[in-house]
């Protein structure tokens, strides 16, 4: 199985909006603060559904990650021997006696370059220049993938003409790749919101998302708005940016005396544990869409953590019990219009 640490962290998506860097005395690192998410979360724990999932059934679709290895969007993942090295593209005149089934084997980005008439491929070249088969297998941009499924319906196949005459065919995956490329790459957010920071360590590293804060941004987003965001699941060195799907949180203890590393002002603590369901990156590419399908796949994580209370029931801290926790997590706005080499990429959507 893939792992998927991306170029993320060194890109765009970690310029979180640190609304909360001048506050004092908080009860978890600013970095760590809920109100990078939103000003309006409930923090009243009996305002906090024990269980929630997502509502918009057209998005948080699954997709593969396109590692860089295998040619990343070059991959001709529908051929009868897919490849991502060594194309050979056709020009104009082969590309007019090519039927639509030999259309459909080509790749993400050689049909993108059909699709505008650009018969020199500019976007292949330019993806070319990042793929190789010396990277390592957990380069890819799940980063985009995860972007893309939390802001947009999973597309359908489409056949588009190109200024030629040539029907260009697309399957659900290839609009996906280009898509993800797209928030990968091209995107300039006007503002990332992220909370936590990545662990550049060999192992695990020291808490910096506090549990507390977690639970906040967890059942409020998905369990009170029925909405998501993007989680790296694993506090290591690696990074696997998901998308939540659903969670459940069950009482495991309540009314708990403080703990001597409980937030300042804590009247209990309450121990929770919570599965939380995460929508997985796939390999398998598909001509359909996912959603409803075997291809859609999804990963369940399983935390216990202790919530400090005070006299209100408000959750102002926490504690992790668990090794397995979250190392960050973050959303990006959805992409306004597309830009550059991609300023048609809508008509696909």
């Amino acid at each position: 199985m893939y792992s998927c640490i991306t170029a993320l962290l060194s890109n765009i998506l970690l310029m979180t909006v640190s609304i909360a860097a001048n506050l004092n005395e908080l009860p978890w690192p600013s970095s760590s603060d809920p109100v990078i998410m939103s000003r309006n979360f409930v923090k009243r724990f009996s305002g906090l559904p024990l269980r929630g999932e997502v509502k918009d059934p057209k998005k948080y679709w699954s997709s593969d990650y396109w590692p860089l290895k295998l040619g990343s969007i070059n991959y001709r993942w529908n051929a009868p021997e897919p490849i991502g090295f060594g194309l050979r593209s056709p020009n104009l005149e082969q590309a007019k006696k090519m039927n639509l089934q030999e259309l459909k084997y080509l790749s993400p980005s050689e049909k993108f370059d059909l699709w505008m008439g650009k018969y020199t491929y500019p976007l292949k070249t330019q993806v070319s220049k990042r793929a190789s088969p010396q990277r390592a297998t957990w380069e890819g941009i799940c980063h985009g993938w995860a972007a893309a499924a939390l802001n947009f319906s999973e597309p359908g196949p489409k056949i588009l003409i190109n200024p030629d005459g040539i029907k260009i065919p697309f399957g659900s995956s290839d609009i996906k790749a280009l898509l993800s490329y797209y928030y990968a790459y091209y995107y300039n957010p006007p503002s990332t919101y992220q909370m936590g920071r990545r662990c550049n360590g060999r192992n695990y590293c020291t808490e910096d998302l506090n549990a507390g804060a977690f639970h906040i941004v967890l059942a409020n987003k998905v369990g009170n708005e029925g909405s998501s965001f993007i989680v790296d699941i694993e506090n290591g060195r690696e990074v696997w940016n998901q998308v939540v799907f659903n969670y459940t949180s069950v009482v495991m203890a309540d009314n708990l005396p403080p703990a001597s590393n409980s937030a300042s002002g804590t009247y209990s603590v309450m121990r929770i544990k919570t599965k939380m369901k995460v929508v997985f990156n796939i390999v398998q590419n598909s001509w359909m869409p996912s959603i409803g399908t075997n291809n859609q796949t999804y990963k369940e994580q399983e935390y216990d953590y202790d919530l400090d209370l005070d006299r209100e029931g408000n959750i102002i801290g926490g504690e992790w019990i668990s090794k397995n926790r979250p190392d960050f997590m973050w959303r990006v706005d959805p992409v306004i219009k597309f830009y550059g080499l991609f300023s048609e990429l809508r008509s696909l959507l």
